[in-house]
């Protein structure tokens, strides 16, 4: 996703690699954030914990009988309250954790969804909402914009799906925003298959600890 590929990795940066591979006709897709440097810095370091966090409880969201909405909704929740715990939002201007989730503040930092379908193609096809259930709308207004929007339920996830987990933070310069935080950007993604009591990872031999990606780089 990223254009500015000529551009040269400098000492203190980020670099989030977004790639995989294919066996046997199967995709895979797997994200990892790193210190060019061999070692996060303090702010880097915050951020990255809690996008790592986020994923943690989308992952535990993760499991047969639920909506494919949920692991989503668990990493905002996440997200929501470490942007304000770590003041890249201002609960003085924003409110509460739940004005935060109702009126989708937290879109400054994180604007795209924790997963999608994967299979035979990165984003392999399949309905995100419940074919059982057509006919049913739920309609919600949008915090942002004031229209109203109809939503068809989302699909209940079954045992044998497989779905990628990927929350992140991403910070742009912007006025209100700790300049500590500035420019840095942290996406965290696995696969995982649903089972009936959860999901299984598929991808956690790739290391994710703050701790297990600096000593692989001492390495």
């Amino acid at each position: 996703h990223y254009r500015a590929d000529r551009g040269l990795v400098r000492d203190g940066e980020l670099v989030l690699i977004d790639a995989a591979c294919e066996l046997d006709c199967y995709a895979s897709d797997i994200t990892r954030t790193f210190p060019a440097n061999g070692k996060f810095t303090g702010p880097q370091r915050t951020l990255y914990e809690l996008v790592l966090a986020a994923q943690e409880a989308a992952i535990a969201a993760t499991k047969a009988g639920a909506r494919f909405t949920d692991p989503h909704d668990a990493a905002v929740k996440v997200l929501a309250q470490g942007m304000l715990d770590v003041g890249l939002l201002d609960k003085n201007k924003v409110g509460s954790l739940d004005d935060v989730i109702e009126k989708r503040a937290y879109f400054q930092f994180y604007m795209h969804r924790t997963g999608h379908w994967i299979g035979m193609d990165v984003h392999d096809c399949g309905d995100y909402t419940e074919p059982g259930e057509i006919g049913q709308v739920s309609t919600r207004q949008d915090a942002l914009t004031g229209d109203t929007i109809k939503d068809r339920p989302a699909r209940i996830l079954r045992a044998g799906m497989a779905l990628t987990i990927e929350p992140g933070i991403y910070v742009r310069p912007a006025e209100g925003v700790p300049e500590h935080f500035h420019n840095i950007g942290i996406r965290i993604e696995d696969d995982a298959i649903v089972t009936d009591t959860g999901c299984e990872l598929l991808t956690r031999d790739v290391p994710v600890g703050v701790a297990e990606i600096e000593a692989l780089m001492r390495g």
